[in-house]
């Protein structure tokens, strides 16, 4: 072989070597989740909404047939939400608040929601008010997953979870039953879906995704919400539920969140 066969023979190994290393992602490239969950804020108009109320029309889906039933929701923070639905039954209830909840049946008897999906991480609604308190709190991570294609269009997906320490929670329980990931169209910027776990009331072991789908974005007080709210556990919509009105930042308290 010549030497000039030899340079050129080097030279291609290092064009295609320096193109190769240039197509890989590395994690300076990566995008900001942060950043991005901050960006949404600020895409909805929805940069100081802490806490909200809203009402609209639910439809559970209960053995295929659907019971429809006016909703009226309250919100505030990462960890406190309630959902009356006054349905042709009677008014059926279910409340989230500091790490802990409960659901009332028609009968108006209550029963406390597994310890495992108290924790989970999504609040099935407006996103903004969690997103809010996930920023501002140094005790919460946030991960960059990637991209993710879903109906032909793109979503940055990033998780929030507790930062806990090795020592407080050596087996990673805490972490592992409140994560949540946003969907963030990589368009609009608005959250297209939030996804989580929930589990049987007897175990933790098992799991089903839990989804919470935030489509048909409208403008309300200057804020884009998200008027169609889909649950979906395990792939299967629970309920659906169109909003009519949304008021932002009321004077909610604690009592707000209690079944008591």
């Amino acid at each position: 072989m010549t030497p000039r066969i030899c340079v050129l023979l080097l030279a291609g190994w290092m064009v295609s070597s320096l193109s190769g290393l240039a197509q890989e992602p590395t994690a300076s490239s990566a995008p900001d989740p942060k950043a991005l969950l901050a960006q949404s804020l600020a895409a909805a108009g929805a940069t100081n909404v802490n806490a909200f109320t809203a009402s609209g029309t639910i439809t559970y889906f209960w053995a295929g047939e659907p019971v429809q039933g006016a909703a009226t929701l309250r919100g505030r923070g990462a960890d406190q939400f309630r959902l009356d639905a006054d349905l042709p039954g009677g008014t059926r209830s279910f409340a989230l608040s500091r790490r802990a909840g409960q659901r009332k049946g028609a009968d108006g008897k209550l029963a406390d929601i597994p310890a495992q999906n108290a924790w989970a991480g999504s609040i099935p609604a407006i996103p903004y008010p969690s997103i809010a308190a996930a920023l501002a709190d140094p005790a919460v991570a946030f991960t960059y997953l990637g991209l993710e294609d879903a109906g032909g269009r793109q979503f940055y997906r990033i998780r929030v979870s507790p930062n806990v320490p090795p020592e407080t929670d050596p087996r990673g329980i805490m972490k592992q039953l409140s994560w949540i990931d946003y969907f963030v169209d990589v368009q609009t910027y608005l959250v297209a879906k939030t996804a989580d776990l929930t589990h049987p009331k007897e175990t933790i072991t098992e799991s089903y995704l839990h989804e919470i789908e935030l489509e048909e974005y409208t403008a309300m007080g200057g804020i884009a919400v998200p008027v169609l709210i889909r649950e979906k556990v395990g792939g299967q919509t629970t309920w659906e539920l169109r909003l009519s009105t949304v008021v932002f930042n009321p004077n909610l308290s604690d009592a707000d969140f209690s079944l008591q």
